[in-house]
């Protein structure tokens, strides 16, 4: 059976004109379309690689200053866990039910779930800490 061809993907913004293509590829690719083709649409929300540096930063800041934790990457672990973000699966070797805790990955939480997270986490290391680990970056800078 012969594969399918997938279809250009295409990416678009929303102007006050209407949608225009977002790159000259997405521009040349809409042109080699005939004209009433029809598009799905699917809302595209970007994380900000510039807003988890600064997540990492303060959690580094944060470790560096107390001492409570020996890495960011353990403290980044308890946040997670703390804030909730965890997920229950079973582990099939003793069919005991388990809890992990979530991925803050670009490609698993959404911008969105991710700005929650990183307000939830920051309050929870300035009641831990007794400072405000953003505030206390900024003065650093």
């Amino acid at each position: 059976m012969p594969k399918r061809e997938k279809p250009p993907h295409i990416e678009v913004v929303m102007t006050p004109k209407g949608l225009r293509p977002h790159t000259a590829d997405d521009a040349e690719k809409m042109v080699s379309l005939s004209l009433g083709h029809t598009f799905e649409l699917v809302p595209v929300t970007k994380r900000s690689s510039r807003q988890l540096r600064t997540y990492w930063r303060a959690l580094g800041m944060v470790v560096k200053a107390t001492g409570k934790w020996p890495s960011a990457e353990h403290l980044h672990d308890e946040l997670k866990w703390a804030c909730g973000y965890r997920s229950k699966f079973v582990d099939w070797e003793t069919g005991e039910v388990r809890e992990r805790p979530d991925s803050i990955a670009l490609n698993e939480m959404s911008h969105e779930d991710f700005c929650r997270y990183m307000d939830t986490a920051m309050a929870k290391l300035a009641d831990a800490t007794g400072f405000d680990p953003l505030s206390f970056l900024a003065e650093a800078a």
